[in-house]
């Protein structure tokens, strides 16, 4: 995993070096399902990197970290991205994940995986996810997400509250879509 957080770390670097300044989220704290249970955080979260300027959303920045050429809002990367890019419900290292377009994320929201704790928790790197000015003005390289579905197919999601200390709200997702063309060839990342 060493290579795979240096890896990480220098896109991160990259894209938030390129990034003009979408996406917002409320990160209310909540206790997990009944039907599933969630731990805290299995291991410690990494970067927490608070810039000032303009606000960078979501989708530039997964795109930039992802490599994928997706248009439009969030929460339309789903769809977008039928008959481009292979698309599925477990997470991949630098897949991005896909949040539903909901009363709360009007515009959906994008993060990109950068690593997999478990079958239930991974890691994702993402912008502009926040409820206040701090908060979505913060690149997180590393947030933990659990996967909290019945069915444990990512189809519903907590991301971790770092002011809470806890994890946060439910999140419905489209999936995971994948670095990789329909085609089977791999997608360039910055």
């Amino acid at each position: 995993m060493p290579v795979r957080r240096g890896v990480r770390r220098a896109i991160l670097l990259l894209a938030a070096a390129f990034l003009p300044a979408g996406c917002a989220g409320t990160m209310a704290p909540s206790g997990p399902p009944a039907q599933v249970a969630v731990g805290p955080a299995t291991s410690p979260p990494g970067g927490i990197h608070p810039y000032d300027g303009p606000l960078i959303q979501c989708v530039p920045y997964a795109k930039q970290v992802s490599g994928l050429d997706l248009m439009g809002d969030a929460w339309t990367w789903w769809d977008a991205a039928a008959g481009h890019y292979q698309r599925g419900h477990q997470p991949r290292f630098l897949s991005v994940l896909v949040l539903s377009r909901t009363e709360r994320l009007k515009l959906g929201h994008v993060a990109v995986v950068v690593d997999i704790i478990g079958p239930r928790e991974i890691r994702v790197t993402h912008a502009n996810f926040g409820s206040d000015y701090a908060s979505r003005h913060i690149i997180y390289d590393a947030m933990p997400v659990a996967d909290v579905s019945v069915a444990n197919d990512w189809s519903l999601v907590r991301f971790w509250n770092y002011q809470a200390q806890a994890w946060g709200i439910l999140y419905p997702t489209s999936g995971f879509i994948y670095p990789v063309r329909i085609d089977g060839a791999s997608v360039p990342s910055s």
